[in-house]
């Protein structure tokens, strides 16, 4: 019994000793990407941020903006070139020539030592929305837009406290945070011409919104009571959003809603991109309003 315990202890030491193996993390040196975000509107200035990526297996390394850039964007009807001027490290900007509705921009960025980065997009029209019924707890409505739009749209409250959230976020992560801090995102409309029956978002020209009790007040998702003495008021909001800020929205949602972002035994969401020779994303988007009962 003895000997066979011995051999047992041997064996087991010598597996051991056979499963451990050193590893040596050899990569080249690491060169950041340029990194750009612009979420543009209708009538707003030109906003564009442009930062350095960080080298995620390096905890010193931080996001460095992007300084002494050069900067423009070329509407591609007209040819028309509008320069961006450094209103603060890393941040280009200009109320001259804002942007226009349907009409697809150009962006081109020059960086020392890195190719020309470029982009383009466009703010949609806003959408046609008429609204077909409005009751108690549930508002019915219709998108009369032609042809393939994409949108995203949810129910907003506001009193005098918690005023009409219509501030301009040239920011893509602020415009995603705007949306999501209601937590009552409805819908997504891809496609009117031929909606895919096999997308569970996606839905036809024609929906509805179940509306909670009025006297809940705003749903700011702050975890705040209330105050029922102060005339509550909502909207409907819709984003008549470009095919890319789009795609960002929902690879955005899908990334937030993963697990192990760290585990080398997952694979995060990628989150969408429409920069050449870059990372991030230059799109744009239109609000429209309803007020409902």
């Amino acid at each position: 019994m003895m000997v066979r315990l011995k051999i047992l202890v041997l064996l087991f030491a010598i597996f051991q000793i056979s499963c451990e193996e050193d590893y040596v993390l050899i990569r080249g040196t690491f060169k950041p990407s340029v990194v750009v975000n612009s979420a543009f509107t209708v009538n707003k200035p030109w906003v564009v941020s442009l930062t350095y990526s960080r080298d995620l297996l390096d905890h010193k390394t931080k996001i460095t903006p992007v300084t002494n850039a050069e900067v423009e964007i070329i509407e591609k009807s007209t040819g028309l070139i509008i320069p961006l001027e450094e209103v603060e490290d890393g941040i280009y900007t200009t109320k001259i020539n804002p942007p226009k509705a349907d009409k697809t921009y150009e962006l081109k960025v020059n960086v020392a030592g890195y190719p020309q980065i470029t982009s383009s997009s466009m703010a949609p029209k806003n959408a046609q929305v008429e609204i077909l019924s409005d009751v108690v707890e549930r508002v019915d409505f219709e998108i009369k837009d032609i042809g393939q739009n994409y949108y995203i749209w949810n129910l907003i409250f506001t009193n005098t406290s918690n005023p009409i959230d219509t501030t301009y976020k040239p920011d893509p992560k602020n415009l995603v945070s705007s949306i999501n801090k209601y937590n009552n995102i409805a819908g997504y409309l891809s496609d009117l011409s031929n909606p895919n029956p096999n997308d569970a978002e996606s839905q036809g020209p024609k929906s509805s919104l179940y509306l909670p009790d009025k006297n809940e007040g705003p749903a700011t998702g702050n975890g705040q009571e209330p105050d029922s003495t102060v005339q509550v008021k909502r909207y409907l909001r819709f984003l008549t959003v470009s095919k890319d800020l789009y795609s960002y929205y929902k690879t955005v949602e899908k990334f937030g809603a993963s697990d192990n972002h760290n585990s080398s035994f997952s694979q995060n969401p990628e989150i969408h991109s429409n920069i050449k020779n870059g990372l991030g994303i230059f799109a744009g988007y239109t609000e429209t309003y309803k007020e409902i009962k």
